[in-house]
């Protein structure tokens, strides 16, 4: 830990180190000290000194071994490990070992378990109402602004199921459809959806959607499962639950990456941090996730059934002059409406621009990176 930050009160520290992980939107947070609310709730003064020595990482879910964080460390080694795995068993730190068999340990970042990790077990014990609490009216537009707005890469994006997507898009592009990106997966979990619990306990009853939906994949299975916050499944019951979903009407989104997905969530238009907020038009449909399709409403095949409006997630959708209309500034692309079109009068269609779309895990972080350094450059006053 640096000299400036041993100064400081140990969770302010902490605090700090974590909002530069999260990309300040931690600052976000309501009330003053909610941040560092949360982490006095959470670890005790000895657990936030050792989580203070784990070094910030340029991608999230990146391993930093054991003999790194002790040399960043006041505490003993063999003290730090024992404090880290304690964390580790209670599910607010990922562990696993290294390809060279060494242990190591990673912090939950946003989007990949910051601040889900208090829901996906899906109780509502003590500590997850009091985060619930201290989160209850975070400022999500203006956080989602600060955050994602100004980037030409987009951190997430909407894939829509094999039954909604042309066959011709499923060829070209291998992860097109929510199907191949789960049997492309090394190793999958499931855990509840944190939107939804949370949302629960805020409001006092659900919104009506199946909790246990929230995929996790390939390297973030593995530290969700270590850490006890998912259970791991197999494919085929990743794809039962990507049906229920579908029968919900629940939206996909996954990394906006080719390769190495880590997550995927179903979404809906009622708790959901991303869907919620473009569906109330709070903000704009691309500033987080980018859109690769968009719907195509075939005016001689509609007959207005109204199975579309009802369905569709950010209510983009109305009936003008006995046609179901799609408003395109607003329309995801998600495919939901297709398959419930009852006169095949529904198609998804491929954007003329095409969002940029990454390599793997790294090339999208690393793109990320640069991208929103250059944005707070341009916006540091002269």
């Amino acid at each position: 830990m640096s000299q400036d930050l041993a100064k400081q009160d140990i969770y302010t520290a902490l605090g700090l180190m974590w909002t530069d992980r999260n990309w300040g939107w931690l600052d976000h947070l309501p009330g003053s000290g909610a941040l560092q609310q949360m982490l006095r709730e959470t670890f005790t003064e000895e657990e936030a000194l050792a989580l203070t020595a784990i070094p910030v990482t340029e991608i999230p879910l990146d391993l930093v071994t054991l003999d790194e964080i002790a040399a960043n460390s006041s505490l003993p080694q063999e003290k730090l490990e024992t404090v880290l795995d304690g964390i580790v068993a209670r599910g607010h730190l990922y562990s696993r070992l290294t390809p060279a068999g060494k242990k190591a340990y990673t912090v939950p970042r946003l989007g990949y378990g910051y601040p889900q990790i208090y829901f996906w077990k899906g109780d509502a014990g003590p500590l997850a109402r009091k985060i619930a609490d201290l989160q209850r009216d975070p400022d999500v537009s203006q956080a989602a602004m600060d955050l994602y707005a100004g980037t030409a890469t987009k951190p997430y994006r909407y894939v829509p199921t094999t039954e909604a997507i042309d066959p011709q898009w499923q060829n070209v592009y291998p992860s097109e459809t929510i199907e191949k990106v789960i049997l492309k997966a090394s190793r999958l979990a499931v855990a509840h959806c944190p939107c939804r619990v949370r949302y629960k306990m805020v409001k006092g009853e659900g919104c009506g959607h199946s909790t246990e939906v929230c995929l996790k994949l390939n390297d973030l299975a593995e530290l969700v499962v270590n850490a006890g916050l998912a259970r791991e499944i197999s494919h085929d019951e990743a794809l039962a639950i990507i049906k229920k979903a579908d029968d919900e009407g629940l939206v996909h989104f996954t990394d906006n990456t080719a390769e190495g997905i880590n997550h995927i969530c179903n979404c809906c238009g009622d708790a959901c941090w991303n869907v919620r907020p473009i569906r109330r038009r709070q903000i704009p449909r691309d500033v987080i996730m980018a859109t690769y399709f968009l719907r195509e409403t075939d005016e001689d095949e509609c007959i207005a059934c109204e199975n579309c409006v009802e369905i569709c997630p950010v209510a983009a959708v109305k009936i003008v002059d006995d046609v179901a209309r799609v408003d395109p500034n607003w329309c995801i692309g998600c495919g939901v409406c297709v398959p419930r079109c009852s006169n095949g009068a529904i198609k998804l269609v491929e954007k003329t621009t095409r969002p940029n779309q990454t390599l793997d895990f790294v090339d999208l972080y690393t793109r990320l990176n640069v991208e929103r350094a250059a944005k707070l450059e341009t916006a540091r006053p002269g």
